[in-house]
């Protein structure tokens, strides 16, 4: 990844050649953008290089070193870690060792003699971590700039030979410590009421069958998902604010667009009712529609009425915390309304409910699954970081942090990304070598140089997490995996 410099195994520069000369320093410059190394000399000399993507070796026929030249010369930069000075047969070996390939420029100067050494800053290294299954490929990625150093993970995924899925995290089962705590204190706080769930993810990754996984879209802190999640035809908790969302069809496509849906049920006489959210608290003047996926009870309170509906027929009116039925749902209605349903509703009555989901720009097939997340951060192939548009707060809009994304080729592979960010507690990063995290904008950058024409933020900071295999191949904020709502899951398709 070299730049301009001599291009030959032993391309030879001759200023003038007039016996011995001796190497008497060697400075360094740092820049913003480079790391600059000067070797100066008394006179003319000439020089040959060996070079490869682990080190660069110079080598400087008749010549000496001065008695101040170490033969150790320490950096420790995320650059360069050191120069090595050795003698050889009539002359030096300067010795380069490179942390990882990068972009360098060596050429000489006059007046005074000296060679020169440019190291880049900048560069994007992307390599091979080897193949899943097939049609799943690992990525390693190390991206430098002047702010220093990110690792990214990588799972490009080919959607005709892997499938790409949301999933929810299920109630853990107790293990046997707690079963015995819970009998000897039965007064012990449950969670019956719960009706989402977090887990790690791998525990998430394991329970799906899946071979790779990364963690999914936002989240209350009780598990329930922040905005669209639509699982096997299933629509599980609605949108915000019409944020961007990945879209998966039954053809083995995929999408990213913006997402609105229309929700409504038509009564029997034709009156219409625009259902306000899905799965979800019922606040004062709603609308909610539960399914299976909330659990076995609305858990509402006494102040509406629900429609427990299978086979689009109103099987039964209820009061308030209703059970849920596993081939059907609960129309949960408080306020006004629900002094409207009453006088147009009863049981036996068949109940139209509409739930249309409407990308912006894009013309999907049928939906299979979909996951949003935000803001947007790639648009038809350039950067397009739509954060103020979708209404996020500065937590995720402004500064560096560990981040999840997911982009799309324009071969129409997934490609699903963590990269890591500083350790819970540092301020300032430690070592030159820790991952500092990404802007949403280098993200986006990021997500073009793998490739991606279309991409979008998922959750990140400490729910960044990426499976595979049966471990965890980022570094995580805190070193472990935090527990969180959902996942993408990858599994071999059959």
């Amino acid at each position: 990844m070299k730049r301009f410099h001599l291009p030959a195994l032993l391309l030879i520069l001759l200023i003038s050649c007039a016996g011995a000369t001796t190497l008497n320093r060697i400075r360094f410059g740092y820049y913003p953008e480079k790391i600059r190394a000067a070797l100066d000399f008394d006179g003319s000399f000439i020089y040959s290089l060996d070079e490869s993507k682990q080190k660069i070796v110079i080598h400087l026929p008749k010549t000496d070193a001065a008695p101040e030249i170490s033969n150790y010369i320490e950096l420790s930069d995320l650059i360069v870690r050191y120069f090595e000075v050795e003698k050889e047969d009539d002359g030096l070996k300067v010795s380069i060792p490179l942390s990882e390939p990068i972009p360098y420029n060596i050429f000489s100067l006059n007046d005074p003699p000296r060679l020169v050494v440019d190291f880049e800053r900048e560069y994007t290294n992307i390599t091979s971590g080897g193949t899943v299954i097939e049609g799943v490929e690992a990525l390693k990625v190390t991206k430098a700039s002047e702010s220093g150093r990110v690792n990214a993970n990588v799972l490009k995924i080919d959607l005709n030979k892997a499938e790409v899925v949301p999933a929810l995290a299920r109630k853990k089962k107790p293990n046997l410590l707690e079963s015995f705590i819970n009998l000897i204190n039965p007064w012990r706080e449950k969670d019956d009421n719960n009706h989402f769930y977090r887990a790690r993810v791998s525990d998430i990754a394991e329970e799906q069958g899946s071979v790779a996984a990364i963690n999914g879209t936002y989240f209350a802190y009780t598990g329930k998902p922040l905005g669209t999640l639509l699982i096997d035809k299933e629509l599980v908790s609605s949108p915000i604010y019409d944020r961007t969302g990945l879209i998966f069809t039954d053809d083995n496509h995929a999408y990213i667009d913006n997402i609105l849906i229309d929700c409504y049920f038509n009564a029997a006489n034709g009156v219409r009712y625009d259902i306000s959210g899905v799965n979800q608290g019922r606040g004062k003047n709603a609308v909610i529609l539960y399914s299976p996926a909330w659990g076995e009870r609305t858990g509402t309170g006494n102040d509406g009425i629900e429609l427990l509906v299978s086979n689009s027929i109103v099987k039964e009116i209820k009061i308030g915390n209703a059970p849920i039925p596993p081939d059907g749902y609960v129309l949960s209605i408080s306020g006004p309304p629900a002094q409207f349903v009453t006088d147009n509703v009863k049981v036996g009555d068949r109940i139209d409910t509409h739930i249309k989901i409407i990308p912006y720009s894009t013309s999907p097939m049928t939906i299979l699954h979909m996951i949003s997340g935000g803001p947007r951060l790639v648009k038809n192939g350039v950067v397009y970081v739509s954060k103020f548009e979708e209404k996020f707060k500065a937590d995720i809009a402004k500064g560096r942090a560990a981040r999840t994304a997911v982009g799309i080729t324009r071969e129409d592979k997934i490609l699903l990304v963590t990269v890591d960010g500083l350790s819970r507690g540092k301020n300032n990063r430690s070592s030159v070598r820790e991952s500092i995290g990404m802007t949403l904008e280098e993200l986006a950058d990021l997500m073009i140089d793998l490739g991606a024409v279309e991409a979008m933020n998922l959750d990140g900071g400490s729910s960044t997490t990426m499976w595979i295999n049966g471990r965890v191949v980022n570094q995580t904020v805190s070193g472990s995996q935090s527990r969180v709502s959902n996942a993408l899951v990858v599994r071999q398709r059959f």
